[in-house]
């Protein structure tokens, strides 16, 4: 299949962190397995982006760089359990700050992470695709075309016609796209944006993000509402016009890999939110990728074994409303 039938695999995605055992996994992440595939593909979600700390299972020992076996073959298995209730998988590298701090220090971990992951999954169908770094950001932005180009070889040297997911600077800022450089010569891409807008809304109380933010403390934001009015809506669909002109001038096919909101905003603002931007993409063609299973912008709630039924109508699969 071409690059855009791939694309459409991911057509209706659910991001999952998986947990395997790592602190820099700790709060975010759930331990993925065949009970979360099965209510995955019983909701209607075409696909999983299993979002894995590659840089948390790598060890260095004399300038070797070794991936934990142990997480391969989770993986693997995952794999297996995903192809056989007919989900696609996007194998994304989410987390690794020690790279985002210090690109030069740690690129060759990245490159020889990003070459071992590619050989090992390269006998895959095109249902798994490969991300191998997402939101790259702060000291990576002004190297970011450059490291992708070499990313890109670290994956061609093992696998020359993966589909890989690759997005701008910035956390894969939509408005970066613009500086986005990709080869012209390789049409196995994806590429990814993710989508927060209006972050007061969608990081509320999100502290994490700590209280020096451009638009300030994300305490204070609690308590801010989507109302969906003309002039908010009109802010959403300018940005993916802008999206969609941008792919049809590139020949590229688009994923918005991540949109979600805090789970500390009102249910029917989420719910407005979330259908909006579900049919912005989906009407211009785009696949989505909804943030996240859980803990955090929970979309199912482990405590009560449900999905959120609101968010899940927003998202245009509410038939399915428990887990079974």
């Amino acid at each position: 299949m071409n690059i855009h039938e791939t694309n459409r695999l991911l057509a209706r995605t659910i991001n999952i962190g998986a947990d395997f055992g790592a602190e820099l996994e700790r709060g975010w992440t759930v331990p993925v397995g065949p009970r979360h595939l099965d209510l995955c593909h019983e909701a209607g979600f075409s696909a999983v982006r299993l979002a894995t700390c590659w840089a948390a299972h790598t060890t260095e020992s004399r300038g070797r760089f070794t991936v934990d076996p142990a997480v391969l073959d989770r993986v693997d298995l995952l794999l297996d359990q995903a192809a056989e209730r007919g989900l696609s998988v996007v194998l994304n590298n989410l987390q690794d700050p020690e790279l985002h701090a210090d690109p030069p220090r740690h690129l060759d971990r990245l490159l020889a992470t990003t070459h071992r992951i590619a050989e090992r999954f390269s006998g895959r169908p095109a249902q798994v695709m490969l991300e191998p770094l997402a939101e790259p950001r702060g000291p990576l932005d002004p190297l970011w075309n450059d490291y992708l180009r070499q990313i890109l070889t670290a994956v061609r040297e093992a696998d020359p016609t993966r589909a890989v997911v690759l997005g701008p600077a910035s956390y894969n800022n939509i408005r970066r796209l613009p500086d986005l450089d990709l080869p012209g010569d390789d049409r196995n891409l994806i590429v990814t944006v993710h989508q927060y807008w209006p972050t007061t809304f969608t990081m509320q109380g999100e502290t994490w993000l700590g209280t020096d933010t451009p638009f300030g403390d994300p305490a204070s934001w609690l308590g801010t509402t989507w109302r969906g009015d003309d002039e908010e809506q009109a802010v959403l669909a300018d940005a993916f016009d802008r999206l969609a002109e941008w792919a049809r001038a590139h020949d590229r096919p688009i994923f918005v890999g991540e949109f979600g909101t805090s789970g500390n905003a009102d249910t029917p603002s989420r719910a407005r939110w979330a259908s909006f931007n579900r049919r912005l993409a989906e009407a211009r063609g785009f696949s989505w990728g909804y943030w996240s299973f859980g803990p955090t912008f929970a979309l199912y709630d482990e405590s009560a074994q449900r999905w959120n039924p609101d968010l899940l109508d927003a998202l245009g699969l509410g038939s399915v409303r428990s887990a079974v």
